[in-house]
């Protein structure tokens, strides 16, 4: 069964999160998904020395390449289940959830809305919810599929970015590398998502000892028009932003994620995204947890109260 001393304490952090002893967006056409599925296999926080720069290869297109195959890597084989918080800004209103991982897939529950915990009314809602889910196995089973196909979508984008890029050096950031990237004009396109590459430039920083990304931030520096406007467009100007931390050691997962956006889908509809979520507090959770025991975990986080940094908002 799992309980709070089942859960295994990470070595460090975030404190924004009750303490409880990640993560889907879903973006409303098909290649900011994309772009942004790429950005969440990418993404520790500084520690150890300074680089010293004999350490890195002399071309730093070299050392993306050799990087981002291992983080390619690192990504298919990490498995690990956590139990963690999510806050996130949903139409103007911060919203707090708890969120458990099993096998059998994910389980979400809302915790507050504007700083506020739920009233009875809310909290038997979102039991109803849950269990409705939980009882819809075919549901979980077609979610947990599309969950993989854009985790293979996002491994398909990191193996076309050392070829869509040119990388340079741009300093360090205490033991981390920062690399600068810019479209490469050689770079053909294979799909609609990857046109995006052609657009953006940013930057990346890397920790050179693990070779796993820390963060990469991107601008799209024109619009992007794809086949020729008619199915949609993104506006000069989007950024998205993604941190990600080693939550125990050698287990990286994603820790922040903005992504600002704006542009048209199928010449009528308006996109307007803005995707604001951290995650933190980040707990193991045994192998062979099933969704009832997390749900039934979750529910009893209800109790536990409210973070003072959470209830200001």
């Amino acid at each position: 069964m799992l309980t709070e001393s089942s859960l295994r304490s990470p070595t460090q952090h975030t404190q924004e999160c009750p303490s409880l002893l990640p993560k889907s967006s879903r973006l409303p056409l098909p290649a900011l998904l994309a772009l942004l599925a790429m950005a969440l296999a990418t993404a520790t926080t500084p520690s150890g020395n300074a680089v010293r720069a004999q350490q890195l290869p002399s071309g730093a297109n070299e050392f993306a390449r050799d990087v981002l195959r291992h983080e390619i890597g690192a990504q298919s084989q990490d498995n690990a289940l956590w139990c963690y918080c999510e806050q996130k800004q949903d139409d103007g209103t911060r919203k707090l959830l708890h969120v458990c991982q099993t096998k059998q897939g994910e389980i979400d529950r809302l915790v507050a809305v504007g700083g506020q915990s739920l009233t009875p009314g809310q909290l038997k809602a979102e039991d109803h919810r849950i269990e409705e889910l939980i009882s819809r196995p075919a549901e979980m089973r077609q979610r947990q599929k599309k969950e993989h196909e854009d985790a293979e979508q996002a491994r398909n984008l990191l193996r076309m970015f050392p070829d869509a890029f040119r990388f340079q050096y741009d300093g360090t950031q205490g033991s981390l590398v920062r690399l600068q990237f810019t479209p490469n004009p050689k770079f053909r396109p294979s799909d609609h998502a990857a046109k995006v590459f052609h657009h953006m430039t940013g930057t990346m920083l890397i920790d050179p000892q693990q070779k796993r990304l820390a963060s990469i931030d991107g601008v799209l520096t024109s619009e992007v028009k794809f086949v020729g406007g008619v199915f949609g467009h993104l506006d000069k100007g989007g950024t998205f932003s993604v941190r990600q931390e080693e939550v125990n050691p050698h287990f990286w997962e994603v820790t922040a994620m903005h992504v600002h956006m704006h542009g048209k889908a199928l010449l009528f509809k308006t996109i307007a995204v803005q995707e604001d979520e951290t995650y933190s507090d980040f707990h193991s959770v045994p192998g062979d947890t099933t969704l009832l025991q997390a749900a039934e975990f979750l529910k009893q986080q209800d109790s536990r109260g409210l973070p003072q940094a959470q209830a200001k908002n």
